[in-house]
């Protein structure tokens, strides 16, 4: 159920059985980024252009979902590591104290194994993954919190980088399975910043956060040679500034 509440003098909604899903707010402090429905997209292409994609291999695509609830998919190449990195433009999103910030997003995997997904906040960065040699985050100047699944197994963990540096990674005690939607959540209250996985605290930390501008970042590389896809069905990011 829905249900209003006041923060930082903004109107907001969230959920009444999990109070730090946030569907919406409303007020002069509020940043947010909404995808519930088919964005904005080329006419030729039929990419989203809210997003800055960057392909590796030509059969990577991000496009406007031909399914219904399915509003934006990822696919990659058929070749180990092709894939997308994307980013919504602009970094409108901070972690700073007293300013809660909320990131949502539902989607669906088509493979769970052999596949590298990574869903969450980061700064601007053309290749969050590895695009080759090894499966995982190219750490070099990456800055955020994410869920991150490499390829090979199908553990979830969570990270947390800043300035290049991993300062917390947990493992998630549940995994993820493939064409089963999941909802990745990260909550950031203020003083403390919580991963959520399909509903349920998994790990906070309150220190060593990353203190960069942030984005809503997902990432999609293929763990063999065969394509893979990502269909998402929403993604919320607000924030009571």
């Amino acid at each position: 159920m829905i249900k209003s509440d006041t923060i930082n003098d903004a109107l907001v909604y969230n959920d009444s059985a999990y109070p730090h899903r946030l569907f919406d707010a409303f007020g002069n402090n509020v940043r947010k980024f909404l995808l519930n429905g088919p964005p904005p997209a080329d006419d030729t292409t039929n990419s989203p252009t809210e997003f800055i994609a960057t392909a590796v291999g030509a059969g990577s695509a991000v496009t406007v979902g031909q399914t219904a609830g399915l509003p934006v998919v990822l696919t990659t190449d058929a070749t180990e590591y092709d894939g997308l990195n994307v980013q919504v433009r602009g970094e409108q999103f901070k972690l700073v104290s007293g300013k809660p910030c909320y990131f949502g997003a539902a989607l669906q995997v088509s493979e769970d194994t052999n596949v590298d997904l990574l869903v969450g906040l980061c700064e601007l960065k053309t290749d969050l993954l590895k695009t080759s040699v090894a499966h995982g985050v190219l750490a070099t100047n990456v800055e955020g919190a994410f869920f991150l699944k490499t390829d090979g197994a199908t553990t979830l963990e969570m990270k947390v980088y800043k300035d290049g540096t991993q300062t917390f990674t947990g493992v998630a005690s549940a995994a993820i399975t493939k064409d089963v939607e999941h909802i990745f959540e990260i909550y950031w209250d203020g003083t403390t910043l919580k991963f959520y996985y399909d509903s349920v605290l998994i790990s906070q930390i309150s220190a060593s956060l990353p203190d960069g501008d942030l984005t809503p970042s997902l990432n999609l590389r293929a763990g063999s040679a065969n394509a893979r896809t990502a269909s998402i069905s929403w993604v919320r990011c607000i924030q009571l500034r």
